[in-house]
């Protein structure tokens, strides 16, 4: 867009007849290389810059000192991405007429930070700060149109000055490599890019377009043996509309993607989660509090801990174009009011695309204010010791270029990095592209922690609360697992409560781990009350009676439950006490063993541990009654074989065996 206002500017705002102010004097030339010039200006505007630069070369030829022949011919230069002529241009333009024009002063920064001269552009950024005091009347140029160049240019003068500087100070940005594009079977003529990648780096997923009028889609491609297959939409998750930037929870089990379009969406863009299996996502859903808005929302990366989102808003309150934000989520799992990543981090340009590191101190993402080498570029910000991000810095040759370069990822080991660009040598369009991380970029190690809480008895998951120091706590889900994003090296300790079981607790030293596979630990409960898991002749066939083997020894009672639920109903604990008190009288109880059952509705891990909390419930109960209980079988199916309804199939077979 600055571009753009100078090639607006060149064309409508020269001298009269060309006329060059130099040191008090005149330059003027013959109206016949004036027509040419002129001739050039009309080409630079149609945007045919060959045609232009020769129209130029005419008139440097017979005065090769003209100032505006010579900004003219650098901004072709520019405007092609030959930046090293184009700056040789300005810097002449500037030497034969230091008056010429304050704004080239900044463009001569601008063009000689992106060629790598970093003290050289810091020199004509100071030169321009310090001219900023001189009236417009010392400058040959100093029309209106000139002087809203200017205060353009002196809106990012600070950000680039700290940008200069920075580059002058480290070189550490400049120890990639090289980028390696990922081929054909990703790569095509459209546009490839927002690359992200599963924990075990062989499923990538990017939004693609075939041209800018195409809907964003999804699409994702797989590696089984080191080789990239060919990419293929995600079934059953685009729409007509745009599907955009995908970011994965580090534990694999959930996404947040951007959509455009949907019912339920407040603004142009908002961003959704869903559940992920696989390559499939279900539940999908916009997120819950203040994230989204009537503006654009988009572009989102989560935290490690899953605590706080980072994203791309248009929202108000924001620097200027598309800003960074960052929501934390409440514990109700409400997403927070949003807060601006601030100046450091924003401008008044697009800053898109953020990528949060796994120990949530370095963040990554695109930006055209930021001083850079090309159309966008990406850059890097760390956090401070106060929790205010550091200024941006330029990642540098080769990752970014006179290109544009859009999103980053980083493989959770933090070693290789994947991000898109439409430089020349690609396939066509955006491209995405994977490089080796310098180990001065990396972030701190951190371990993907996943715990599985169980049974110790009968191995089945115990739904709970994990409590672990210095961490809020955290639920298990209905497989008894839970996931954290633990500091290698670390002691996590952890306490487990859970009804009708012993307290646990434990400590783990984490290990450095390379995160391509979650590091596993189990977790296992001792019950108060234990059932040993039986191992006899109880397994019968689905739907067939219960066989009673010695009616003068063995007699059966049956409990019934509502729909999910393992509490005894009172109607229920009547009978069961009627049962064991009128039933048994005289008697001896040899030992009761308790088959528990559930309906067809449900999972089959679900439905395991309903049966298991079904016949603890009795088991518990006949313990109050001082009745031994040594054997237990739960079966975790509904009896489909029988012809009996769902309902009678939620129910508890206590078996009581009596002394001959």
């Amino acid at each position: 867009m600055t571009r753009l206002l100078l090639t607006i500017f060149l064309a409508c705002c020269l001298l009269p007849l060309f006329a060059q102010q130099e040191q008090g004097s005149i330059q003027i030339i013959p109206d016949e290389y004036a027509k040419i010039h002129h001739e050039g200006e009309v080409a630079l505007l149609q945007m045919k810059y060959k045609e232009a630069l020769s129209h130029f070369k005419k008139v440097l030829k017979k005065f090769p000192d003209f100032s505006p022949a010579l900004r003219s011919a650098g901004a072709c230069y520019e405007l092609t991405g030959e930046y090293e002529e184009a700056a040789a241009y300005y810097e002449k333009a500037l030497k034969q007429s230091p008056n010429f024009s304050r704004a080239l002063y900044f463009e001569c920064g601008k063009i000689l930070y992106q060629i790598g001269k970093y003290k050289d552009a810091l020199k004509y950024f100071e030169l321009y700060e310090s001219l900023k005091q001189v009236s417009p009347v010392n400058f040959a140029y100093n029309g209106l149109e000139e002087r809203k160049i200017e205060a353009k240019y002196y809106d990012q003068l600070e950000g680039n000055l700290r940008s200069c500087r920075a580059a002058t100070d480290s070189l550490q940005f400049l120890g990639i490599k090289e980028v390696t594009n990922l081929g054909g079977a990703v790569n095509t003529g459209a546009d490839e890019y927002f690359p992200y990648l599963t924990n075990d780096g062989n499923t990538l997923f990017f939004t693609s377009r075939k041209d800018e009028k195409a809907d964003e889609n999804l699409f994702t491609a797989s590696r089984p043996r080191g080789e990239w297959r060919s990419a293929e939409q995600v079934s059953e998750f685009n729409t007509g509309e745009n599907e955009g930037m995908v970011t994965m929870v580090r534990d694999g089990r959930r996404i947040f993607f951007t959509a455009c379009k949907r019912e339920d969406v407040l603004g142009p863009c908002d961003i959704w989660e869903a559940v992920m299996d696989g390559n499939h996502f279900t539940d999908t859903r916009p997120l819950k509090g203040s994230t989204n808005s009537d503006g654009w929302e988009s572009q989102a990366s989560i935290s490690c801990d899953g605590i706080t989102l980072y994203f791309a808003s248009s929202r108000p309150g924001g620097l200027g174009g598309t800003d960074i934000w960052k929501s934390i989520k409440n514990k109700d799992g409400v997403w927070g009011a949003p807060k601006n990543l601030g100046p450091n981090v924003n401008t008044t340009g697009d800053e898109e695309a953020p990528f949060i590191t796994n120990d949530g101190k370095v963040l990554y993402f695109s930006s055209t204010g930021h001083l850079g080498l090309g159309e966008q570029d990406l850059f890097v910000s760390r956090l401070g010791v106060h929790g205010v991000w550091g200024y941006a810095r330029n990642l540098g040759k080769p990752v970014n270029s006179a290109y544009r370069e859009l999103g980053i990822y980083l493989t959770p080991d933090g070693k290789t990095g994947y991000f898109a660009s439409n430089r020349n040598g690609g396939h066509g369009g955006m491209d995405i592209y994977q490089f080796e991380l310098p180990e001065q970029l990396s972030s701190d190690p951190i371990t993907y922690f996943e715990g599985y809480v169980r049974d110790s008895i009968t191995q089945l998951p115990v739904p709970c609360t994990v409590m672990a120091k210095g961490f809020t706590p955290i639920k298990t889900d209905a497989e008894g697992r839970f996931f954290m994003c633990l500091k290698a090296g670390d002691t996590l300790q952890v306490d487990v409560r859970a009804d009708e079981y012993h307290n646990y607790k434990n400590q783990f030293v984490v290990p450095q781990w390379e995160n391509r596979t979650a590091y596993h630990v189990n977790l296992l409960l001792d019950p108060l009350f234990k059932l040993p898991a039986y191992t006899g002749d109880l397994l019968v066939e689905k739907g067939v009676p219960m066989p009673v083997k010695n009616p003068s020894t063995e007699v059966h009672h049956e409990v019934m439950f509502d729909f999910d639920k393992s509490d005894l109903k009172p109607a229920e604990i009547e009978k069961i006490e009627e049962f064991f008190s009128t039933a048994f009288k005289d008697k001896i109880i040899h030992s009761v063993e308790i088959v528990g059952y559930a309906d067809e509705v449900g999972s089959n891990s679900y439905n395991l541990v309903l049966s298991e909390k079904r016949a603890k419930a009795i088991g518990v109960l006949l313990k109050g009654k001082g009745i031994k209980v040594d054997k237990v079988y739960i079966e975790g199916r509904g009896e489909a074989a029988s012809d009996r309804p769902n309902w009678q199939n939620r129910k508890v077979d206590v078996v009581v065996k009596l002394e001959k």
